[in-house]
C-alpha cells in the first residue's frame, strides 16, 4: 500500500517511517481519530522489526507476520478480531497449523512433514479425539505417484498413480478397483477408460463429443451396454492429481467417508460424531455413477 501526498507522487509503505512529519493539520482535522490501515511495522525494544500487521480497509486485523532475522516464524490470521487460525514456519516451510473455535480453544492441528527434497512427506491432522494422515510417495519426475490415507495409525486406503509424457494420470490404483485410461483429447478431455473393482467387474466409459461438445457416453458392464447422458463421466474425481495440502487430506478423507459407512469409518462418527470438512470439488463435482455404483458393491 502507498501513500500520495501533496508532492502529488506515491511512496512505498516500507519508506513511509522515514518521513519526516512537520506539516499541520488543516484546522477542524486535528480530532480525528483515523483507524489503521494497511500495513503497520511493529519493532522491539532495540528497533529489530517484530511482526508486521495487515488491516483491512475499515481498519480491521487481517493478520500478524512475525519474524526471525529476515525469515517469516510465524502467521496468525484473525477473523471478526478473533484468531483464527496460526502457521508456524521453519527455514520458509509450513510444518504446523492451528485452528481455533469461536470461543479460542484449539480446535484442530495439522502437522506438515517433508522429505530431503523438500517435497511434503506427509500431512497429519488431529482433530477432537482422532487422527487424519496422508502419505505421499515419488517418481523420478517428483509427481506424486502414490498416497496413503491413515485414520487413527490403521491404514484405509493406498493409491497409486501413472502418468503420460503430457503428464496427465493414466492409471489409478486403490484397494478397491483400478482405472486405465486408454484415450485423451489433445484438449484434454477423457475419452476411453475402463474401471475394474475387486470382485472383477469391468466397465468401460467411452465419452462422445461432436465439435468438442458433449453428445453422451456409451457404457458396457461385463459385456452389457447402453448409453448415457451424464457429465460426471468425463471428469472422473479419482483421475485428480494430488495436490499435497492440507485440503487434499480432507478432500482424501472425506471422499472416503462419502462412499462407506461401515467399518472404521462408522467407529469414527458413532464415536465422536466428527465433522468433516468436505472439500467444495466434492459437492460440486459428484462421482461417476460408475464410481457409485462400486461403492455399494463395497458396502453390500
Amino acid at each position: 500500500m502507498q501513500e500520495i501526498g501533496i508532492t502529488g507522487i506515491s511512496l512505498p509503505v516500507e519508506l513511509l517511517e522515514y518521513k519526516k512529519n512537520t506539516q499541520k493539520a488543516p484546522e477542524g482535522c486535528s480530532n480525528i481519530n483515523i483507524p489503521d490501515f494497511g500495513v503497520k511495522l511493529v519493532k522491539n525494544d532495540i528497533g529489530e522489526l517484530e511482526y508486521s500487521a495487515y488491516y483491512s480497509d475499515s481498519g480491521e486485523l487481517i493478520k500478524q507476520v512475525y519474524y526471525e532475522g529476515s525469515s517469516v516464524s510465524l502467521i496468525k490470521h484473525f477473523r471478526n478480531k478473533k484468531l483464527y487460525y496460526s502457521e508456524n514456519y521453519k527455514e520458509s516451510k509450513l510444518y504446523r497449523k492451528t485452528t481455533y473455535d469461536k470461543n479460542g480453544n484449539i480446535f484442530a492441528i495439522t502437522v506438515f512433514e517433508y522429505n530431503r527434497q523438500n517435497q511434503i512427506k506427509s500431512i497429519r491432522k488431529s482433530m477432537q479425539s482422532n487422527r487424519f494422515t496422508v502419505e505421499y510417495g515419488y517418481d523420478d519426475l517428483k509427481r506424486v505417484n502414490s498416497r496413503k490415507i491413515l485414520v487413527n495409525n490403521e491404514v484405509i486406503s493406498e493409491q497409486e498413480y501413472k502418468y503420460d509424457i503430457l503428464d496427465r494420470i493414466v492409471e489409478y490404483k486403490d484397494n478397491s478397483q483400478k482405472i486405465n485410461v486408454y484415450k485423451i483429447s489433445p484438449n484434454n478431455k477423457l475419452i476411453k477408460y475402463t474401471i475394474t473393482d475387486s470382485s472383477g467387474n469391468e466397465i468401460n466409459i467411452i465419452n462422445k463429443y461432436l465439435c468438442s461438445d458433449y453428445i453422451g457416453t456409451d457404457i458396457e458392464l461385463n459385456g452389457h451396454k447402453t448409453s448415457v447422458k451424464d457429465l460426471t463421466y468425463t471428469d472422473n474425481v479419482m483421475l485428480k492429481k494430488p495436490f499435497t495440502s492440507e485440503d487434499d487430506l480432507d478432500f482424501a478423507v472425506s471422499s472416503i467417508l462419502k462412499k462407506s459407512e461401515n467399518g472404521m469409518t462408522r467407529r469414527i462418527r458413532e464415536n465422536n460424531a466428527i465433522d468433516i470438512r468436505i472439500n467444495s470439488n466434492i459437492e460440486k463435482n459428484p462421482m461417476p455413477i460408475s464410481i457409485r455404483k462400486l461403492a455399494l458393491l463395497n458396502i453390500a
